[in-house]
């Protein structure tokens, strides 16, 4: 029988000395790999560049910088725009407002500015915003142009609800033999990467419709994920309409903006 001591010997020696070695196990230096966990560029590339060496890192930014991949890379991007704009909800005029269109408001220009420079923080916390105040203020305008900056910068899926048409959409389908796709409606709202209502407390009160704000907007904040809602109403004046917990809910992730019809200037609370 071999002694122990042998055996701790020879495993001292495994492996070899002339064994070869790599900087990087995962490609072995070839800066490539064959696994899953890969650089993924829109579909394109037909290696799976690794992304745990500098060499993997220098190939695959060659490899994108290349003018056929960066038209690649635009046409990618524009159709993921175009889809996000498809399922978001705002329509025609809508879809042009920019950042710029908020120049002549600038508190309110640098506020949805750092939000958008700080878009994986918010999304991440689940922040968003509750712009409220008399109508006509530029709520619905405000709230538009924040959506469209992030559909386009960040490829966000955003859903835009007008409260008072959807809710009428949706209670058509009750009565219907034929399954809508507005009777799953409301677990789109739940999911949805970012949420935007609009016109909150303008539809007609009943305990079905505070029901299902509640789950929709307690959902979303166990979640983290983030909503932009306007309104007429304040946050104190939406908790005697609805349920408080909803008006809770909203103040726990979204920070209060006033409009003003005057002159749109608003009063903040500090969130973010």
């Amino acid at each position: 029988m071999e002694k122990i001591s042998e055996i701790i010997k020879e495993a001292a020696t495994f492996p070899p000395k002339d064994a070869p070695t790599w900087s990087c196990r995962d490609c072995r230096d070839r800066g490539f790999t064959d696994s899953s966990v890969s650089y993924q560029c829109y579909g394109m590339s037909d290696k799976h560049y690794c992304p745990e060496c500098d060499k993997g890192r220098a190939m695959f930014d060659s490899w994108k910088s290349e003018p056929a991949q960066q038209a690649n890379l635009r046409t990618w991007k524009q159709d993921r725009i175009d889809r996000a704009l498809k399922i978001s909800g705002i329509e025609g005029l809508f879809r042009s407002k920019k950042l710029p269109d908020l120049k002549g408001n600038q508190k309110l220009h640098d506020e949805i500015t750092k939000y958008l420079k700080n878009w994986k923080a918010m999304k991440q916390n689940g922040y968003g915003f509750y712009f409220w105040g008399n109508v006509g203020a530029g709520k619905t305008h405000a709230a538009i142009v924040l959506a469209n900056e992030l559909m386009e910068r960040e490829m966000v899926e955003v859903l835009f609800l007008n409260m008072p048409e959807t809710i009428t959409r949706v209670k058509n389908t009750f009565d219907s033999d034929i399954k809508s796709e507005d009777s799953k409606l409301f677990e789109r709202m739940k999911e949805m990467e970012l949420l935007v209502l609009d016109d909150v407390g303008v539809e007609k009160y009943s305990d079905w419709m505070s029901d299902q704000m509640y789950q929709i907007i307690d959902h979303r904040w166990k979640n983290r994920k983030p909503m932009i809602i306007t309104s007429n109403l304040s946050l104190e004046d939406l908790a005697k309409t609805y349920k408080p917990q909803i008006a809770s809910r909203i103040m726990g992730n979204c920070k209060p903006i006033r409009f003003t019809e005057r002159d749109r200037r608003y009063q903040a609370i500090p969130l973010f």
